[in-house]
């Protein structure tokens, strides 16, 4: 409630809402005006920070790990096919073009811009706009200042990493591509606001996170307290170099993370799931998720993905459990009602190797890959690869384990050349079993703007993907 009421009123004062004015004159008979440094941190904690929902979670229904659960069945005449819970998510799962218009029950969606995704994301950008704005005149030390205006900046780039790889092309096929609008302040809009392209989005990511290092880097690294640290913006500047193809830049950026204390937990000696916590070491900022990291009971992983883990892979015995029959997701950890996501010391040691790969530093390469594996696998032996294709497919298939659930398999699917992806779906009982296809380089791979946007800022051009015919089964 205290972030709610500092949230509206500091809001209110730094944006100029007479509305929003108005309800305060009528509802509250005190007011908390943002005023030291640390007011401004923890308006950022309750603006800027994702709270319980992660708008992009419908992403993990498209990816090629996903498959509608088909067979179960309760053994009481009970299954998921038919159900209104598959059907409710059949246009994500299926691609359609419709798939932020309507549901696969015939309801309608996101006629409120607020609903989207795309405005989940902005809405975060305004709040770590707002102390962009205003921490500079805050009461506090430098450092107080630095720390709150270096996280501010990398989580808008955080964000703005998200919605490119949403509405815009993949960086490493059409830079140039129109992408989205980029609002670096506070300021109300009057005009629409025009389309950045993928390549200039990404320089501003870069931008933020560079500067967000540039001002944390000398500060204490604190671990654990929600917020994000130094490590964890190296992460994601090395994740951003990785999506660019700026190899050595990854590298560079991943070596920091270790440089700065980062570790690979041992999981081995784990017996149950619950493990991106911030019991695990290797963790560096957690955030607000969703229940299953966006899985649903009717589309599961799929026995093809799950095949893929080695019976002594502690993320396969616990990463997974079977509840009722069916496959439940179990590494992450619930606080409240909600599952929180992580950045990871992982990934910086996933990324460090793919870029190695490409680089041909293929020794570097396979001792990342084994550090990983024998930190994940009971009993494992390190093993040398000295093919560079399959050194990479190795690589990458140990990114799709590890990360699994975690907001990268689809994006990575862009970066790799947008592949064929089908999905098996069947619409009732006895009905036949039908297949969707995602073809090679589909324009579905970037996502349309919901009609509603649209009508909301005309400015904005719709994506290919949103005049597409509805995508038929066979």
């Amino acid at each position: 409630m205290k972030y709610k009421l500092l949230i509206l009123i500091s809001l209110c004062v730094l944006l100029g809402f007479s509305s929003c004015k108005k309800f305060l004159q009528e509802q509250s008979q005190s007011e908390v005006i943002p005023k030291t440094a640390n007011d401004f941190r923890e308006l950022l904690m309750g603006s800027g920070y994702m709270q319980k929902e992660e708008p992009m979670n419908f992403l993990t229904l498209m990816d090629d790990d996903v498959d509608f659960n088909i067979d179960w069945d309760s053994g009481n005449g009970q299954t998921y096919v038919g159900s209104s819970g598959a059907k409710r998510y059949f246009y994500y799962y299926t691609w359609q073009p419709r798939l932020f218009e309507t549901n696969g029950l015939g309801e309608v969606i996101n006629a409120d811009p607020s609903t989207t995704a795309y405005y989940r994301f902005y809405e975060l950008i305004k709040g770590c706009n707002a102390v962009l704005d205003n921490i500079d005149g805050s009461i506090g030390s430098q450092q107080e200042k630095d720390r709150v205006k270096g996280e501010a900046l990398a989580l808008r780039s955080f964000y703005y990493f998200r919605l490119v790889n949403m509405y815009g092309a993949p960086y490493n096929s059409s830079p140039d591509a129109l992408a989205v609008p980029l609002k670096l302040n506070s300021n109300i809009v009057i005009d629409n606001m025009q389309q950045s392209t993928v390549k200039e989005v990404y320089e501003q990511i870069l931008k933020d996170l560079k500067t967000a290092a540039t001002l944390m880097d000398p500060l204490p690294i604190i671990r654990r307290d929600f917020h994000i640290n130094q490590p964890a913006i190296h992460i994601l500047l090395s994740r951003v170099y990785l999506f660019m193809e700026k190899w050595q830049d990854c590298i560079n950026e991943s070596n920091k993370v270790f440089d700065q204390g980062g570790i690979l937990t041992d999981l081995t000696g784990l017996t149950t799931g619950n493990y991106i916590s911030y019991n695990n070491a290797e963790i560096e900022w957690m955030y607000g998720g969703n229940a299953q990291g966006g899985g649903t009971a009717e589309y599961i992983p799929s026995v093809q993905f799950r095949s893929m883990f080695d019976v002594n892979d502690i993320r396969g015995k616990y990463g997974f459990a079977i509840s009722g029959g069916s496959p439940i997701i179990t590494k992450f950890v619930t606080l409240g009602s909600f599952v929180t996501e992580a950045v990871r010391t992982a990934e910086a040691l996933l990324n460090r190797a793919e870029a190695n790969v490409q680089l041909g530093n293929l020794a570097e390469a396979g001792r990342d890959l084994n550090d990983l594996r024998r930190n994940r696998i009971i009993g494992y032996q390190d093993e040398s690869i000295n093919d560079k294709t399959n050194l990479l497919l190795a690589v990458r298939t140990e990114r799709r384990k590890e990360l699994y659930m975690e907001g990268f398999r689809w994006f990575d699917l862009r970066r790799y050349g947008m592949p064929a992806i089908t999905h098996r779906y069947q619409n009732e009982v006895g009905e036949a079993i039908l297949q969707y296809t995602l073809a090679e380089k589909d324009p579905m791979y970037t996502l349309p703007f919901p009609n509603s946007l649209l009508l909301r800022n005309p400015a904005l051009k719709q994506n290919p993907s949103g005049t597409m015919a509805d995508r038929v089964g066979h």
